[in-house]
């Protein structure tokens, strides 16, 4: 397929990024009320755009399994970019921001998003 998005390299890492990415906020958000078919279509066809980051978080809601279901089985086509930080906002045993959370935080989020890895982890809103 033809690439149809300019691609830059992503700071001193050997990813090359496009330069428009997903977010994936929006589709976890109760208040959209976007279904498994609505979210499938939107990753699928970002994708097929050419955009090759995705991003998202756990406290996104239902986001991170959405992506998952939709584009796990292209996981070679794109770099996923994760957050951590959440703690009790987001059902984990300890308060925010602290480090207890991060591993079952990261843990979690890599089976929601069907995938052994993420490329790049971020704190999230701290």
């Amino acid at each position: 397929m033809e690439q149809r998005l300019e691609r830059r390299p992503f700071g001193r890492t050997d990813m090359t990024v496009s330069v428009l990415g997903f977010g994936g906020a929006e589709i976890g958000m109760e208040a959209m009320d976007v279904g498994q078919g609505e979210a499938a279509k939107l990753v699928n066809e970002a994708l097929d755009l050419g955009m090759n980051v995705l991003d998202t978080a756990p406290s996104y809601d239902t986001s991170e399994e959405l992506i998952g279901r939709a584009v796990s089985h292209r996981r070679q086509e794109y770099y996923l970019f994760g957050k951590c930080g959440e703690g009790r906002s987001v059902g984990l045993e300890y308060p925010d921001w602290d480090a207890r959370n991060v591993r079952p935080s990261v843990e979690r989020s890599l089976k929601r998003l069907r995938t052994d890895y993420l490329d790049l982890l971020l704190i999230h809103s701290c």
